[in-house]
């Protein structure tokens, strides 16, 4: 009898790392990075430029519009400039900052687009739905292009107040 119940014992925590659900080896997820989107905003680099958090705030229900809320860095040596943008394939229209000259970035640093600024990335004729990706393209005087599949979100919580100023 005390054969079998230190048996049962031993077996019992040798079966322990077998059993546990969250044991998956160096392919866990939990060790790994997730290639898509998390929702939370996309950062993106060309060259010296770095977007972050990149999010599009839809506008009021049934408006068509949207508002990219957004941060852009330069860590380059060298002036840069948002020239262009377009929201799923539709040209966009670009408010630059009062506090830039002209939408210059300086080296080392960054120009906030649609919260807590006056700058504005704007879609119009936006039809998608909420929490769906769209293509969004940020085209720099001299970074070029950065291509996008940003997370779009209601105009509610954290981004109340965030509207298309068209």
């Amino acid at each position: 009898m005390k054969r079998t119940r230190l048996a049962a014992a031993v077996l019992l925590v040798a079966a322990v790392p077998a059993l546990a659900g969250c044991f998956n080896g160096q392919d866990a997820t939990t060790t790994s990075q997730a290639s898509m989107n998390s929702g939370n905003g996309v950062d993106a680099e060309q060259g010296a430029i770095h977007i972050e958090g990149a999010t599009l705030v839809l506008g009021p229900e049934g408006s068509g519009t949207a508002t990219l809320v957004v941060r852009i860095v330069n860590t380059g040596a060298e002036d840069d400039a948002l020239t262009f943008a377009t929201i799923n394939g539709t040209q966009s229209t670009i408010v630059q900052p009062t506090s830039t000259d002209n939408g210059t970035l300086v080296p080392g640093a960054s120009i906030s687009y649609g919260f807590e600024s006056d700058g504005r990335i704007d879609a119009a004729a936006l039809d998608v739905p909420v929490s769906s990706y769209v293509p969004v393209q940020l085209g720099f005087e001299k970074a070029g292009l950065v291509e996008l599949s940003v997370l779009t979100v209601p105009p509610t919580g954290y981004y109340e107040g965030i509207t298309p100023a068209s």
